[in-house]
């Protein structure tokens, strides 16, 4: 028996599978920003920086998001299949600042491109549970009737961006960036496996002493069997034919006593009578071997059982970095009535090599060459953290002069990344996935304006990408917030967002004794945003 704990998190709450592209407060108002030229355009549209007035432009915004997942299996051994895990990210903060001189502007940008909060299931997930109570069916001929474990699961991942870049406007109508974003990331896993109990006739015992108990026994049966296997040599040696059986044995010479003794061991093996009785001499001692053969074997892996079923605690720590070039264009019309945000990301190549706390990698299994401990991370192992190229399409159109209406497309090149194909070898990606966004903005006054926005997002991960930590969902987000200028040099931005993500279920199965066994795990989220900033500026 083995586990299969995929401590993987994926915090990420709007954008691609791995990407955040909530990275301002004004985002949060209204969902659409991929053609603004505002200050957050450092982002979004870094092209567009060529629009703002000469002069220093910042911005400082943070948002507070938490998240809700719910994970339901039908798994049916056991003792509830409903599980729940808390996202909590208090603090989200993004900073942006350009100089604006001419036809140049240079910009820089700091934010959480992915991750940015922690998952906690306070009574673990399905994946540390089911190999738990898979060990009621297994024993049941022992007289375990249940089990109780003590089980929590942390994952905080955050993967902050550092981003520069030049824009240049050719003409009027015709701006053009070039630029980059070096990315560290870091993601932690912290829980445990503990307090496993078998419910017997005897009361509760702690799994690990009940299987090494078992253990125990069934390696006194195998040197038991093979003590009578070997003391059957004497019986040869005497000059009894090993080829006859035991009535024929008796009949040459064999003491009636002995006979009924090896009869006897044989039946405790587990051999009917009709077996015994056709069986020669050989026979006989050959399956005492045998039966010593198999009991030693059942005893290995009682006792590898018994350790996976000890206490366990993970303590990893991933970190790596990459970076990730950037492109892209801003075309403006009827007067900056119609403005064009074009940005292109490159694939980031990036992994994470594991720091790993001594014994506390998470015990999976046994290597059956060794007998050394297989760790799910081990101290320097290393997993693949590409993030994908993104493009992303913008159009901010004025409606009417306090009307403006944004429209946003984003898709990611998903099945480029190392993650597209598993470790089996099968790919996990059937299609990008993609992001439609429309929003609008009304100003009520110079200095008041309010604004709400839709997101449909659209995941193309096939079901060998699921599981119940490393699940996305396709989702619908909706928003509303407002603008509040003190004056043409500051204005704040308020936003609230909230996103329901699809439920949906996959077939799954788990290979109990060598047979599959089915089941289904349902996956929900929901995500709530709070999001304020100030954005200022210092003209020339």
């Amino acid at each position: 028996m083995t586990f299969s704990l995929l401590l993987t998190t994926s915090v990420v709450y709007s954008g691609g599978i791995v990407t955040n592209t909530n990275q301002s407060a004004a985002w949060v108002r209204m969902l659409v920003r991929d053609a603004t030229t505002d200050i957050d355009a450092v982002y979004y549209n870094p092209a567009g920086l060529t629009k703002l007035a000469d002069g220093w432009h910042f911005s400082i915004s943070n948002q507070m998001l938490t998240q809700e997942r719910t994970v339901e299996s039908t798994f049916p051994y056991l003792n509830d299949g409903s599980y729940v895990g808390e996202v909590k990210a208090p603090i989200f903060p993004t900073f942006y600042a350009a100089y604006k001189t001419g036809k140049f502007a240079f910009s820089f940008g700091f934010n959480p491109v992915g991750g940015g909060g922690g998952a906690t299931f306070e009574n673990g997930l399905p994946t540390m549970e089911i190999p738990v109570s898979t060990l009621v069916p297994a024993l049941s001929s022992l007289g375990v009737t249940g089990y109780s474990a003590n089980m929590r699961f942390e994952g905080v991942s955050v993967y902050f961006g550092f981003q520069g870049g030049i824009s240049y406007e050719i003409n009027e109508n015709l701006s053009i960036f070039a630029g980059a974003r070096y990315l560290t990331a870091s993601t932690t896993y912290e829980g445990y496996l503990k307090d496993i109990t078998l419910t017997t006739a005897a009361g509760p015992t702690r799994a690990d002493a009940f299987l090494t108990g078992v253990a125990a026994q069934a390696a006194g049966g195998a040197a038991q069997a093979t003590g009578v296997g070997n003391s059957m040599d004497g019986i040869f040696a005497l000059g009894i034919p090993s080829s006859l059986t035991f009535a024929q044995a008796v009949a040459v010479g064999l003491p009636a006593a002995t006979s009924q003794q090896l009869q006897g061991a044989l039946l405790a093996f587990g051999f009917t009578s009709a077996q015994i009785a056709g069986m020669s001499l050989a026979d006989a001692q050959n399956s005492f071997y045998g039966a010593a053969t198999a009991l030693t074997a059942q005893a290995n892996q009682l006792n590898a059982t018994a350790m996976l079923m000890g206490d366990q605690e993970a303590d990893v720590k991933q970190t790596g970095s990459g970076v990730t070039p950037i492109i892209g264009a801003n075309l403006s019309f009827l007067d900056e009535d119609l403005n064009i945000g074009l940005k292109y990301e490159f694939k980031t190549n990036m992994d994470l090599t594991n720091e790993t706390a001594a014994g506390k990698g998470f015990t999976i299994g046994l290597d059956p060459n060794t007998g050394n401990k297989i760790e799910m991370f081990p101290n320097g192992g290393i997993t693949n953290a590409d993030m994908p190229a993104m493009l992303s399409v913008g159009v901010d159109y004025k409606l009417a002069d306090p009307l403006k209406l944004s429209v946003g497309y984003h898709t990611y090149f998903d099945g480029k990344t190392g993650w597209a194909v598993n470790k089996a070898g099968q790919d996990v990606i059937d299609k990008n996935s993609i992001e439609l966004g429309i929003g609008l903005e009304y100003r009520l006054s110079d200095k008041l304006a309010i604004s709400g926005g839709y997101l449909r997002t659209v995941t193309g991960t096939n079901a060998l990408y699921h599981s119940d930590i490393t699940h996305v969902l396709s989702s619908n987000s909706g928003a509303l917030g407002g603008e509040y200028r003190f004056s043409d040099r500051v204005k704040f931005n308020l936003g609230v967002a909230y996103t329901k993500y699809t439920t949906t279920t996959f077939d799954k199965t788990y290979n109990l004794s060598g047979t599959n066994v089915p089941y289904k795990e349902t996956y929900g989220r929901n995500n709530l945003f709070l999001a304020f900033g100030l954005d200022f500026s210092i003209f020339k």
